[in-house]
């Protein structure tokens, strides 16, 4: 059983955190959510400072489907992580050959922080024009939430 009811709940506190500056892993500068493209959907999406692509699947606890569409999402994203409650993603590390097959990373929030247990390498996008077009999904969320 997880800290969490929802996925739902898992995200908005993820992006609570990754938006706290001082205390998140990510250069961030925007955040934006279900960036919907042909081969599925990101949960979460993050630009950091340098323009760069960072996409996060969020599983309560299937964190094998979480991996598969995270690596999806290395089509368009410089790094992409699953994103679990913290004992799944504990459960999950213990895989992490799977996870570096792929290029993909886990992260977990506990206590409130959010945590890398295992880093995403860094890459360049195999499509960058659906890269362009996840900044200004971000972007686009991020000036409607200030407006709000």
């Amino acid at each position: 059983m997880t800290a969490y009811d929802s996925e739902a709940d898992l995200v908005r506190d993820f992006i609570n955190a990754v938006l706290r500056f001082e205390a998140s892993p990510f250069d961030t500068a925007t955040v934006g959510k279900e960036f919907d493209y042909r081969s599925g959907r990101a949960d979460v999406i993050t630009v950091t400072w340098d323009g760069e692509v960072v996409a996060f699947e969020a599983k309560l606890s299937r964190w094998r489907e979480a991996l598969h569409q995270a690596y999806r999402n290395t089509c368009f994203a410089h790094q992409s992580y699953v994103l679990l409650p913290w004992d799944v993603a504990e459960r999950a590390a213990a895989y992490q050959g799977e996870f570096d097959a792929r290029r993909v990373g886990i992260c977990a929030l506990r206590d409130g922080a959010l945590v890398k247990l295992v880093e995403a390498p860094r890459h360049e996008p195999l499509q960058q024009w659906l890269a362009d077009r996840a900044v200004d999904h971000a972007y686009l969320q991020d000036t409607a939430r200030r407006r709000a």
